[in-house]
């Protein structure tokens, strides 16, 4: 996989995640937090930030998946709320999210194998069909360009349009 993919895309997961940890953040004491990312067709993908001792508490745990815990945890889960749910340790850290000051530190934590497989089965959800692990960087770029165009109205695109002109200047 290009490794630029894989930052580019951690970085994106992390800036979005980021806002639920800012909003965590008002909520003083708050260790366990969840960022829902989509709902479609009865299926559920979310981020949960949960402590350990928490996570040691759901049942049919791996001894592999436990050894992964920190004090801290991203758990990323699908679920159609049925048939059970997949579960993916996304990266944890011996302090709280909340203490965080950027989205950077968020991406840094982030586990390259157990992030790819849940974003795909989120893209699955969504609908989005590129496979990500095997394009280039250009590649890539172009099919996000393609799903960015494809899901956004054009009133959205002239707003994200002027405001990257703003930018320039």
């Amino acid at each position: 996989m290009d490794a630029k993919v894989i930052e580019d895309l951690k970085l994106a997961f992390a800036c979005d995640l980021y806002e639920t940890v800012k909003a965590a953040r008002k909520l003083h004491g708050e260790s366990v937090f969840r960022h829902t990312m989509t709902e479609e067709n009865g299926t559920m993908v979310f981020v949960g930030a949960f402590p350990r001792k928490d996570i040691l508490e759901f049942p049919d745990l791996s001894d592999e998946f436990v050894a992964g815990l920190k004090t801290f945890n991203l758990i990323g889960v699908v679920t159609d709320g049925k048939s059970g749910l997949d579960m993916f340790h996304l990266g944890g850290m011996n302090k709280p999210f909340t203490s965080l000051t950027d989205p950077r530190g968020l991406a840094k934590i982030l586990t390259d194998e157990p992030f790819t497989a849940f974003l795909r089965m989120y893209f699955d959800v969504r609908g989005i069909m590129m496979d990500f692990t095997r394009m280039t960087h250009d590649e890539f770029m172009r099919a996000v360009e393609g799903e960015v165009f494809k899901n956004t109205s054009f009133a959205q695109m002239q707003e994200a349009s002027q405001l990257l002109k703003a930018f320039e200047n």
